[in-house]
């Protein structure tokens, strides 16, 4: 009976500020390194992905899996030769144990786009001795489509 009475009025609101305070104070120990990953991508210098990622690195995309560090520093390259003027932030950044999340947006025009665009997405890293061995990226594609000129449209009734 006191465990439900404790979780009644200020009890559970008290509980409730106590786990939230302690989530939220925690500091990303992933911080730094992502900072200055998101520095080296204004630079757009491809290689310097080597400073962030393992060799045998693994990101996962909307566009498929690739695999070793040469193969993300070829993508990146493609990347920044395609949306030379691209730039980006990151909104949030989440830490838990080997993993950092980040909330981020991106701008930009791709070759033969009419205008510039702008995107936001999520990535999941997992990490491992302070570099990144395996990446999740997801991006709102359908909003960028929209931007450049693509529509929905009803599927067809049979």
């Amino acid at each position: 009976m006191k465990c439900q009475n404790f979780l009644k009025g200020p009890g559970l609101l008290l509980l409730l500020t106590f786990f939230s305070a302690s989530l939220f104070a925690q500091d990303c120990k992933y911080q730094a390194l992502i900072d200055k990953m998101d520095k080296a991508m204004m630079e757009k210098n491809a290689d310097r992905m080597a400073e962030f990622y393992h060799t045998d690195a693994v990101r996962h995309t909307q566009e498929g899996t690739v695999e070793g560090l040469e193969k993300i520093k070829e993508q990146t390259a493609e990347f920044y030769k395609n949306v030379p003027d691209a730039e980006g932030k990151n909104l949030d950044i989440i830490c838990q144990g080997d993993y950092a999340v980040v909330r981020w947006e991106g701008k930009g025009t791709p070759k033969g786009a009419p205008k510039m665009l702008s995107v936001t997405g999520i990535t999941i890293y997992k990490m491992k001795d302070g570099k990144i061995a395996e990446e999740w990226e997801e991006m709102n594609s359908l909003s960028m489509m929209m931007q450049m000129g693509y529509e929905l449209k009803e599927p067809a009734k049979d």
